[in-house]
């Protein structure tokens, strides 16, 4: 089974940022033909939203004080466990991924929470913190773009809003963290070279000029590359002097 978990992170706050993406474009939609297409889609989207997600079963999940792992001897219990495995899950199966192996999912899991712990304790060793305030913002923030599509998005996630407010703080602990201790910064260079790479591959098909707004959008996923790659470094290293103990 590939493993994933060191991109789940990521993939987490998309899945839930994308929440309210529909909204906010809806709202731009005019004209009595896209509001047609937009009634069409809206008709279509609980059968969508059924597909996107796989079913979860009660005797998935843990008791929430069960100890699961300990790292660098701080234990972690069910309820973390009962968080990270419905999103580890959801992945894997959007992923395309066999997700009827349970003791492949319960292993990847492990992992990820094995990493969240690694990097949630190096975060506190340089002083990062993350405030109520801050998660609450955010969470107030996904609510405005679109709540009922929020709710729906937890819903099918089996996480309750207070088990995404746990996870969203460490997403943003990580994001913090990375900020402060990883390198991001972008030359001209790699921009064009990346644009250069897309043109490449779009063959005959146009992808517009290097302005400023495609400059911007390319050093942003240049950024993402860069996290992604420093994470995954960073994880590695931590883990061969980290000691870890499974206790499922």
């Amino acid at each position: 089974m590939k493993k994933f978990t060191l991109t789940i992170m990521m993939i987490i706050t998309m899945l839930l940022a994308a929440c309210g993406n529909d909204d906010n474009n809806a709202e731009k939609k005019e004209g009595d033909q896209q509001q047609e297409n937009a009634g069409e889609q809206q008709e279509g989207a609980p059968e969508q939203q059924e597909q996107a997600t796989p079913e979860f079963e009660d005797d998935e999940f843990l008791d929430e004080k069960e100890p699961v792992v300990s790292v660098n001897g701080e234990e972690v219990q069910g309820d973390a466990y009962n968080r990270a495995y419905p999103l580890v899950k959801s992945v894997m199966f959007q992923s395309g991924q066999d997700v009827e192996d349970t003791e492949a999912l319960q292993d990847e899991t492990i992992q990820f929470l094995v990493e969240q712990e690694l990097i949630m304790q190096e975060a506190t060793e340089a002083g990062v913190e993350v405030t109520d305030e801050e998660v609450q913002t955010e969470l107030d923030a996904m609510k405005e773009a679109g709540e009922e599509q929020f709710q729906t998005t937890l819903n099918q996630l089996h996480l309750s809003e207070e088990q995404y407010a746990e996870q969203l703080e460490f997403d943003l602990a990580t994001a913090k963290y990375m900020e402060n201790e990883f390198d991001m910064e972008v030359t001209d260079e790699e921009v064009e070279e990346m644009y250069d790479q897309m043109a490449e591959q779009a063959g005959d098909q146009e992808i517009g000029e290097l302005n400023d707004e495609t400059r911007a959008q390319l050093e942003g996923m240049i950024v993402q590359n860069k996290q992604r790659e420093q994470y995954a470094e960073k994880v590695n290293e931590l883990k061969e002097s980290a000691e870890i103990e499974e206790l499922i």
